[in-house]
């Protein structure tokens, strides 16, 4: 079954950045797949991975609810036959959703970001345990 990974959590928490380094993971680790980058020197991003091990992957990074930017993008992944999808969420509201609508056609994993208050190399090596969860979630 097709799915989608999300890292979920509250605002400001580092979930985009969990994302990006999704990406940066699998790109190391894939330095042959084909990438589409939709919003190329944009600070969140919105990327297409053919042949992720043989899979199609997409990637966005933006999960806030205040515009339809991460409804728009899974209709885009979908569309395109994405085996996995990696996404970022808010705890509720219109991105948990919008999320929800594909239930029926992919298996939807939600990963809790954790925030460290004060310390930003602890901040970004969480972020980065949170990728790598993500990743061996999807059976990358």
């Amino acid at each position: 079954m097709k799915e989608i990974i999300v890292i979920q959590g509250a605002g400001d928490r580092g979930k985009t950045q969990t994302v990006k380094k999704v990406y940066d993971l699998l790109k190391a680790k894939y330095p042959k797949a084909k990438i589409t980058d939709y919003f190329p020197g944009k600070y969140d991003i919105k990327i297409l991975m053919e042949n992720v091990n043989g899979l199609l992957v997409g990637i966005e990074s933006y999960g806030d609810p205040i515009t339809d930017r991460l409804e728009d993008s899974l209709k885009c992944f979908d569309k395109a036959g994405c085996d996995i999808i990696f996404c970022s969420a808010r705890t509720r509201g219109y991105s948990v959703d919008w999320i929800k609508k594909y239930s029926k056609k992919y298996k939807i994993t939600y990963i809790q970001q954790k925030y460290v208050f004060g310390n930003k190399n602890h901040q970004d090596r969480n972020n980065e345990d949170r990728a790598q969860e993500m990743i061996k979630a999807a059976g990358l």
